[in-house]
């Protein structure tokens, strides 16, 4: 979103507050990523607080590390390949006669993208446990065709998260396992977006760009209750991380005059709080060869309220997001036709946090069901291999976006595929 004021002096610093407050397109629940885990992505995610059956427990539960033997590495690689197209249209400014940008509707706006996850475990003893956890928990990346109808609200959006989560578990009794970990998250942002020269009385477009990035930590808790060896429950908190971004606001074949002449190159901050998140987890073995399992997360996204960009040149600015508390939900099934296989399968529904009436064309958000198979295969003794496959069919997307620069109209329709594959090697 560039802005709601009557005035475009803040368009830059705005665009800034909007992508740090939009989501991947059609992938998770506002900007979060779930895809931490081939082995995760083959039930849907159910039951990835309980399971503990790889080194990716660290992430959902680092309680779960008492389940594991000895030491262990683990590379996930992850393909997501979204596609997001609009249909509608979009008219200037009343200001500058209200005429429609063109007809382009921009093409296939997601993009393609691999998305890693290393996990390394030490058995100090058979009750202690140290790990280390490094993904990407939040991210987007969205980009149109230059002369789309949708320019002016946006072109290209990329949010990127890493973090870096070293942990620990303890075995406390039989039953009981708890774990914890510090999590260092660095996030990173650029924008870009076409300005209407018109406002200024040129006919060509101009072009904003925005860039930020900012270092916050927090905490990753969890607990493991196991009834029996066959059947636990795990709990898992992931806490926000506070980031204020420090961010340039720069400009190229802008006019600067009339109503535009306030959109100067700026040094700009933004203030952004990634969401808590609890997850509870359930895992049964029905007997030897099936499980089932179980998932429910909660996201706090109601954190965004509202957003403020301070720049240093310009305006200052407020963006009311009004997002709202969200749930993923799912369930899983596990089938192991013999010593060394085993086949995987999961369904899970996800709410998207975005109010129809904030939604906008940086990401046209919207719930999504999820449908996953996957399969492990124990090529070693110390050497396993998993790959999964999902689908995310997702509701389209209704947008009534208005700027200063004009009115986008329309719908989305989007989905996702998602491939995986990761090796674990202990020693």
């Amino acid at each position: 979103m560039l802005t709601i004021h009557p005035r475009v002096m803040a368009t830059g610093a705005l665009c800034l507050a909007s992508l740090l407050s939009q989501g991947q397109v059609a992938l998770a629940s506002g900007f979060q990523l779930r895809e931490q885990s081939t082995e995760g992505l083959g039930n849907a995610f159910a039951g990835s607080a309980a399971k503990a059956q790889d080194l990716s427990t660290i992430f959902y539960n680092p309680a779960g590390m008492t389940l594991l033997d000895g030491n262990a590495a683990q590379n996930d690689v992850t393909y997501i390949m979204p596609t997001a197209t609009f249909t509608g249209s979009a008219t200037r400014n009343p200001a500058v006669g209200g005429a429609k940008t063109g007809s382009s509707t921009g093409g296939d706006a997601g993009v393609d993208a691999p998305l890693g996850a290393f996990y390394a475990m030490m058995s100090v003893s058979p009750d202690l446990k140290l790990g280390l956890a490094v993904n990407t928990p939040f991210g987007l990346e969205t980009d149109y065709d230059s002369d789309w109808v949708g320019r002016y609200q946006a072109l290209r959006s990329k949010l990127m998260t890493l973090d870096i989560t070293p942990s620990v578990a303890y075995r406390v009794n039989n039953h009981l396992s708890i774990g914890g970990g510090l999590n260092f998250q660095y996030i990173s942002a650029t924008l870009t977006n076409a300005i209407d020269n018109r406002l200024a009385g040129r006919a060509s477009d101009g072009e904003a760009k925005v860039k930020g990035e900012d270092w916050g930590a927090g905490v990753n808790l969890g607990a493991m209750y196991e009834f029996s060896p066959t059947s636990r429950v795990g709990l898992n908190y992931r806490s926000r991380v506070q980031h204020e971004l420090e961010g340039t606001l720069s400009y190229t074949n802008v006019v600067n005059a009339g109503a535009l002449s306030r959109l100067l190159t700026s040094d700009a901050t933004a203030k952004v709080t990634t969401p808590d998140i609890v997850s509870l987890g359930a895992y049964h073995e029905l007997s030897p060869k099936w499980a089932v399992m179980g998932e429910l997360q909660y996201t706090n996204w109601s954190l965004f309220d509202h957003l403020t960009v301070d720049a240093e040149n310009g305006t200052d600015s407020y963006v009311n997001e009004d997002w709202k508390d969200t749930y993923f939900v799912s369930l899983g099934a596990t089938y192991k036709p013999g010593e060394k296989w085993k086949l995987q399968t999961g369904i899970g529904y996800d709410m998207s946090p975005v109010p129809e009436a904030h939604r906008t064309a940086r990401i046209p958000d919207q719930d999504r069901l999820w449908l996953s198979l996957g399969g492990g295969y124990q090529l070693t003794p110390n050497v396993s291999l998993a790959a999964a496959y999902t689908h995310i069919f997702v509701r389209d997307a209704d947008i009534n976006e208005t700027t200063s620069f004009g009115t986008l109209t329309g719908s989305y329709s989007n989905a996702v595929d998602i491939v995986s594959a990761n090796l674990k090697a202990s020693f």
